[in-house]
């Protein structure tokens, strides 16, 4: 049985080179690792040990899919101009009268 840190150390070796992320299913992983059950705070603990190497790992919302992908290298403020209030039309400001 491997460890969620075992188990993140595998997937970032076997997919660290793969942009656009992959998905498993959970017979995937049981099998993967070698367990016979898991629970959502192995997941959680993958996906910690997996952002301390720039990815990613959360499953769907019916858990039975989970997505295994690269995180951004760039964080959203540093975008300037793209992010700033003007270039949503669909986004208004609280203090601003309604015309």
């Amino acid at each position: 049985m491997k460890s969620a840190k075992e188990f993140a150390v595998w997937l970032h070796e076997r997919f660290k080179n793969v942009p656009e992320g992959v998905y498993l299913t959970r017979d995937d992983i049981t099998t993967l690792s070698n367990r016979q059950h898991f629970n959502q705070e192995f997941v959680t603990d993958i996906h910690y040990e997996l952002t301390l190497k720039g990815m990613g790992f959360v499953s769907g919302a019916s858990r039975d899919k989970f997505y295994l992908f690269q995180l951004p290298t760039l964080h959203w403020q540093q975008q300037d101009k793209h992010y700033q209030e003007d270039t949503f039309h669909n986004v208004h400001s609280i203090n601003k009268k309604q015309a």
